[in-house]
């Protein structure tokens, strides 16, 4: 039968997983860490953003490419309330 008892027996220092282990770094190099990681999430969010205004500009063109339509949609209601 199957026990975690028997891992943590056979385990040195109760290890089990290598996921269970600290590293300690110095400070600078958790600071470089840092900021290695903070330029890789604005790239990111840069990259979202333009992807994001390139969604805006194509729905800015199909509104424009729209509107003119409008007025006459707007008299052909009023004919057609008129009428009935």
């Amino acid at each position: 039968m199957y026990s975690l008892f028997d891992d943590f027996m056979t385990a040195p220092f109760g290890y089990t997983t290598p996921r269970d282990r600290v590293y300690v770094i110095p400070e600078s190099e958790y600071a470089k860490l840092q900021e290695r990681q903070n330029a890789e999430r604005v790239a990111q969010l840069e990259a979202r953003k333009a992807e994001h205004l390139g969604v805006v500009e194509q729905l800015e063109k199909q509104i424009a490419e729209l509107q003119p339509s409008l007025p006459e949609a707007e008299k052909e209601k009023e004919l057609v309330a008129a009428k009935g």
